[in-house]
């Protein structure tokens, strides 16, 4: 698979040099009034350096001086801040990530789609029961149409938290038995190339949201790529299984 280069950090700084956008950039890392030497030990330069690079971002409007009281004797050091309209400097690679864990299971795991599917599930339980999710207090068990509704609006509305784009597809389509058209997949580029994998964690992650709930529905289909960022994921009853506990992970 091709992938597309980074983009230089200078391009993400509106046209910074390099060394000034990795100054401001260390800024957003950091969060906190942080002093030039505490940059320049960071970045491996000069104390002048970070200092010229640091008047410069204040100059620029880019960053702000904070004067720390100081409790000793001397005077207070001044700590400087990225301001909050300042561009995001700092240069971070998930999808390079994605790319190289989904490649790995790819190549290396005797069962890819089945280790993607299992890893999906698991951060679906662990979406349920994080606090604040949506459907987290969703009643117990059991074939309950009302139930059905809940749960498949849990995970629709889960994915659309994590990026996702999903809906119904069929016009008065009746739950539990339900299709839902998935678009704008945030791990669309990923999965290009590495299909099996990717889809499987998409699949294991409302999986696993369902499980949690105890939903009397389950995927019982997972179309990927129908046309361009867009799947459908097919929703219907399933036999009814014994009771779990939250966080015990119901049998398969």
């Amino acid at each position: 698979m091709t992938t597309t280069p980074a983009q230089p950090v200078a391009d993400r700084a509106h046209g910074l040099g390099p060394t000034r956008a990795r100054v401001l950039g260390t800024l957003q890392d950091l969060r906190a009034p942080s002093t030039a030497a505490e940059v320049a030990e960071r970045l491996g330069i000069h104390l002048n350096t970070a200092r010229f690079h640091l008047d410069g971002l204040v100059a620029s409007g880019l960053a702000e001086r904070a004067p720390v009281e100081r409790r000793g004797p001397g005077r207070p050091q001044v700590h400087y801040a990225a301001t909050r309209g300042a561009p995001q400097a700092a240069h971070r690679s998930y999808r390079l990530l994605a790319e190289i864990l989904s490649r790995h299971l790819a190549r290396h795991a005797d069962d890819p789609g089945g280790e993607g599917l299992e890893a999906g599930r698991d951060y679906g339980r662990f979406l349920v029961r994080e606090p604040g999710a949506a459907g987290a207090d969703a009643p117990g068990h059991g074939a309950d149409l009302r139930e059905a509704r809940g749960a498949v609006a849990t995970v629709v509305e889960t994915l659309d938290r994590l990026g996702f784009d999903s809906r119904p597809v069929e016009d008065g389509a009746r739950l539990p038995d339900v299709t839902v058209e998935v678009t704008n997949c945030p791990f669309l580029e990923v999965a290009e190339g590495h299909l099996e994998v990717v889809c499987a964690v998409h699949r294991g992650l409302m999986e696993g949201m369902l499980d949690e709930l105890g939903a009397p529905v389950g995927v019982a289909r997972l179309d990927p790529l129908v046309s361009p960022s867009r799947c459908l994921a097919r929703f219907a009853t399933r036999p009814s299984r014994p009771a779990t506990t939250p966080g015990e992970q119901a049998p398969r």
